[in-house]
């Protein structure tokens, strides 16, 4: 029986590495393709899942609401520190 499982796993792991280059190879011949589509959906789904479920340890570790709600990637262009024009000395 372990041995019938090993050979399952080993084939099913060959035909999902075979699956993911293909699915690159389409990402990035066709971007705005039907597969890049559904790669892009099926990511979105499983985040949306994940944070869904990732709910009550957001509020046990992290005390519920974010401080400022804003993400590390989107600077605030108002705030004096991040400007442009600063005094080198």
């Amino acid at each position: 029986v372990e041995e019938e499982v090993k050979k399952v796993g080993g084939w099913l792991s060959f035909v999902f590495m075979i699956l993911m280059i293909y699915t690159a190879y389409q990402m990035s011949e066709n971007p705005d393709g039907i597969c890049a589509s559904l790669c892009r959906l099926v990511i979105t789904v499983i985040g949306c899942i994940l944070k869904i479920l990732l709910i009550p340890f957001k509020y046990i570790i992290g005390g519920g609401r974010p401080s400022g709600g804003h993400y590390m990637a989107t600077p605030d262009y108002r705030d004096p520190y991040g400007s442009r024009q600063m005094e080198l000395t």
